[in-house]
Parts: C-alpha cells; sequence; structure tokens
C-alpha cells in the first residue's frame, strides 16, 4: 500500500469484472472527496506481498488473491462467513486506501527541507493518512457502489489492517496539534493532508507557527523553527515503521501508537515552549535561536533552494560565536583573578538588568569580548 514504483504482475484489462469493481470505487472516492484521482485507469497485479500499490506513475496494483475473494463475495449462493464478508471489505479498504494516494501529490523530493515518502518517517505519516482517509469514507464507498447489497453484513464489521500503528499513531499527532493550534480537527486534517507527501511535517510545523507564534517569530525564521518543530514528530512517527507483519496484531500495533504519538506531542510542546520563551524575551527584532553548525548550514540551503535571502544568517552566527566569547571572557576573567573576574561579572549583570533584553544583546553584539578587529 505505498506509493511506489514496483515491478507489475499481468495486467488486469478493462473488460473484465475485476477491473470494472476497481474502477467504480476509485470513481465513487473521486465523487465522495469532490478530489481528482491520478491512476490512470492501468491496473495490474501484484506480484509481491504488499496487498497492492498506488504506482507513481499513475499505475494501481493489487494482488490476486484479493480480488478473488471480492469475486466470490458477489457470487456466493449461500450466506457468506464472517471471514468471507471481511476478505470482500478488506479489498474494498485497499482500493480505497490507494486511491487516496493518488489524490495527492508526491511534491518536491530534492528540495532540502523535504521528507522521502519511502523513509520510514515519510511511510508513517502517508500511509497513516491514507488509512485515516479510508475510514472516514469507506462505507459510504461501498455503500455508493451497491457492494453493501451484493454482500449483506459487509459494513457490519470492523476490519482492521497491519497499518493500524500508522493510522492510531497519526491521528494521535492530529490530534496534539489539534489542541496545540486551537484549529478543528478538519483543519488540521485539511492542512497535513493536502500538502505533498515530502512536505507534511512541514504543514504540521506551520499550523503551530501559525496559530502560536504569528507576530512573535519573525518570518525569514520560519525554515530554522519549522526544524525544530518537526525534528521531534519525525523522531517518533519513524518508530512506527518498525513493525513485522508477520508477527504483530493490529490492535498490538495501535496500543504501542498510542504511546508514540503522546511523546511525539509531548516533545513538540517542550520545544514550542522553548521557542515561545526565546522569542517573548527578546521582543521586537528577536534574534534567531542558536544553531548547530549542522543545522545552520541545512537553514542556509533551504533558503537558498527557495531563492530567499541568507544574509541574516551570517549575522545569527557571528551574535552566537560573540555570545559565546563573551561568556568564556567572563568566566576567564574570574579564573585570572577573583576581584577583577567579580568586577567584570558584576558590571555585565548590571548592564543586564539596567536595560531591555534587546538591547544588552545588540551592545553585547557590538562589543569585542576578544579584542580584535
Amino acid at each position: 500500500m505505498t506509493p511506489v514504483t514496483t515491478p507489475l504482475g499481468p495486467e488486469i484489462l478493462p473488460g473484465t469484472r475485476e477491473y470494472q469493481w476497481v474502477a467504480s470505487i476509485v470513481e465513487a472516492v473521486e465523487r465522495r472527496t469532490g478530489r481528482p484521482s491520478s491512476w490512470n485507469r492501468r491496473l495490474y497485479e501484484e506480484l509481491g506481498k504488499t496487498t497492492g500499490t498506488a504506482q507513481i506513475d499513475g499505475r494501481m496494483t493489487i494482488r490476486r488473491d484479493v480480488l478473488d475473494s471480492v469475486m466470490h463475495a458477489y457470487d456466493a449462493t449461500e450466506p457468506l462467513s464472517l471471514e468471507e464478508t471481511g476478505a470482500a471489505r478488506l479489498g474494498a479498504m485497499h482500493v480505497v486506501h490507494e486511491t487516496d494516494h493518488h489524490q495527492n501529490s508526491v511534491g518536491d523530493e530534492n528540495a532540502p527541507d523535504a521528507v522521502a515518502y519511502t523513509s520510514p518517517e515519510g511511510v508513517a505519516v502517508t500511509e497513516g493518512l491514507a488509512e485515516i482517509n479510508r475510514a472516514r469514507i469507506v462505507d459510504q464507498v461501498i455503500r455508493d457502489i451497491g457492494m453493501d447489497k451484493a454482500v449483506p453484513r459487509i459494513n457490519d464489521l470492523t476490519a482492521r489492517t497491519f497499518y493500524a500503528g500508522y493510522e492510531t499513531g497519526v491521528q494521535g499527532v492530529l490530534d496534539g496539534l489539534q489542541q496545540i493550534s486551537d484549529r478543528s480537527p478538519e483543519e488540521v486534517l485539511t492542512a497535513v493532508d493536502r500538502a505533498p507527501f515530502a512536505q507534511r511535517y512541514n504543514a504540521m510545523a506551520d499550523l503551530v507557527i501559525d496559530s502560536r507564534l504569528d507576530g512573535l517569530m519573525p518570518p525569514e525564521h520560519r525554515s530554522q523553527i519549522r526544524l525544530r518543530l518537526t525534528g521531534p514528530l519525525r523522531e517518533e512517527l519513524a518508530k512506527l515503521a518498525g513493525y513485522d507483519p508477520d508477527s504483530d496484531l493490529p490492535n498490538e500495533l495501535a496500543d504501542q501508537a498510542r504511546g508514540t504519538a503522546a511523546t511525539a506531542v509531548q516533545r513538540l510542546d517542550s520545544e514550542l515552549a522553548d521557542i515561545e520563551r526565546h522569542y517573548r524575551q527578546y521582543g521586537d527584532n528577536p534574534p534567531r535561536m542558536p544553531m548547530s553548525a549542522a543545522d545552520r548550514s541545512l537553514v542556509e540551503r533551504i533558503e537558498t533552494y527557495y531563492g530567499r535571502s541568507t544574509a541574516d544568517l551570517e549575522t545569527a552566527h557571528l551574535r552566537q560565536f560573540l555570545d559565546t566569547g563573551t561568556r568564556v571572557g567572563l568566566g576567564g576573567g574570574a579564573a585570572a583573578g577573583a576581584g577583577g573576574g567579580a568586577a567584570g561579572g558584576a558590571a555585565a549583570g548590571g548592564a543586564a538588568a539596567a536595560g531591555p533584553a534587546g538591547a544588552w544583546v545588540a551592545h553585547r553584539f557590538g562589543s569585542r569580548p576578544f579584542g580584535k578587529e
């Protein structure tokens, strides 16, 4: 169930019942959501272990045994068992899921701030959102194509896939984003789901930035703050990809994912608190938050890629360097002579207390603590 390009099995031709069934579901999903899909109307048998795939080039695959279970349900002259009915429902769920993939774009994977959809964190959010969207409409889609009449009780069953961990984990993060941003659940889902695969974590960060940091954080700091906010989400949701479909049960995966999502939201909230604290303490014209050399390099590549100015990054680097030097200089004074060090520290402390934080930072930036031009 991943949006990839993989080896294809035999083509399932438009004149077959199997093809017509798949096409009817895709069309029902498009009508229900009001969004076209990129399915190119080419359908193939899936040869791998997965139920099927939504191919990047527009083709779709589905395993032959899945199609056979659906056709068996349609053709049955005797009441179906729960297992047989469940197999037919899983087939419909699969096609709805893959259609969701085809309703979204991959985005620019070459962008420095992109998340590859084949990475663990990319797979987690892509598959999780597809499952969330599938769960919202699958019953209606089954009714739209008349499958509920042909397969009695099909909508009375609850079937869970091995993507239950992705679904539960991503939903938990969306719930957390809704609480943090004070946006409605629908607004949060739409903002993240409609973003290209490569930018969905940035869409999560933007929800937080636009709702909690608007007017507090300078707009040119967005790329850096996005990195800080997406970090814990990416790290935690990536853990959802470490499941074994041969041994892990869907309910167990969902239980594990709840804890993972809770940790992700807690870490996000903690990171946000640090960011808000930084910007509030400086007031107008706040400096950038401290960055590692690696983060600064990445932010510079992001800004350059999108054609934005990087002038303030060098200023921020110098500010951070000089601030560190000032602290080292004060410490050195104390070590060299208790009297001189204490006096220097008192003078610096007095200046900090006497003026606003922003003025003190500007003063330190303008000084040369190492006495060099």
